[in-house]
């Protein structure tokens, strides 16, 4: 049994030195196939993270209703860092999986769980920027202020887009997969921008028919993350070649028959 270990997609490196170019024509046209392939599991995983965040929501109102302000922000903050953020992990990642070819389950989503201080920390931090950066813009500014806030607020929520994938995928320090993905975000900011306001668009049109666009949207617009990042960070995979024995030949070629003809199967790993 042989394990190689290659790098699906763009390269992380080159990303942040050399810049990249997102093909727009090319990009929605695969985030649609991929969707049309993939909807299943993906889309399964949508609605188990919103029934769990209803679900926690509703059953902790009561108790949180008696608590301060400021004591309820701080339960919030917790429950969105500590339950959220992993969920969220576990549908970028599948997005990313689908990107590189590899079929997801709806269970996937519950992968990260074990990574869940290193998402916390890193939703920790990313909350911790765009709070500060909002209340000193609205303190200083005013109402002016107060707009800026809005769209600083929208500006950092893209800039760190990739911070769990990074975190997830590559395994790296919060810190670090902070910093790649407001560099890597900067690098082409003005394509970027133009994906989210599109990405925007596209929301708001399926959110119109009673929402119902919105059960292809959504994952929609995870695969076409997943093929974003994929492009521009690549995917680490494992190749497992496993070679049977030539004594093993005879007895194994009729159940292999059923698969494929070759005597070498290659499983992926993310």
């Amino acid at each position: 049994m042989n394990k190689t270990h290659f790098v699906l997609g763009g390269d992380l490196k080159k990303s942040l030195t050399e810049g990249y170019t997102l093909d727009f024509k090319q990009l929605f046209k695969d985030a649609f196939v991929i969707t049309r392939k993939h909807f299943l599991p993906l889309i399964v995983a949508c609605l188990v993270t919103v029934a769990i965040v209803a679900l926690l929501y509703t059953l902790s109102f009561e108790a949180l209703s008696s608590l301060s302000d400021t004591n309820q922000t701080i339960v919030n903050f917790i429950f969105s860092s500590f339950i959220v953020t992993p969920l969220v992990t576990g549908l970028q990642m599948m997005g990313i999986h689908h990107a590189i070819g590899i079929k997801t389950r709806s269970m996937d989503l519950f992968n990260f769980f074990n990574i869940i201080l290193k998402l916390a920390l890193g939703s920790v931090i990313i909350n911790i920027i765009v709070y500060v950066s909002s209340v000193l813009l609205s303190q200083l500014l005013g109402d002016i202020g107060l707009q800026l806030s809005i769209i600083v607020m929208l500006y950092l929520n893209m800039a760190f887009c990739m911070v769990y994938p990074l975190i997830a995928e590559k395994k790296i320090a919060p810190q670090l997969a902070i910093k790649l993905s407001f560099k890597l975000i900067n690098k082409n900011l003005r394509q970027f921008t133009f994906l989210f306001m599109t990405l925007g668009l596209l929301g708001f049109i399926a959110i119109l028919p009673s929402g119902i666009g919105l059960f292809f949207f959504i994952p929609f617009y995870f695969n076409i993350m997943g093929i974003v990042y994929r492009q521009m960070c690549g995917v680490g995979v494992v190749a497992t070649e496993v070679t049977e024995n030539t004594d093993q030949n005879d007895s194994s070629t009729e159940q292999n028959s059923n698969n494929d003809d070759s005597k070498n199967n290659t499983d992926f790993e993310a």
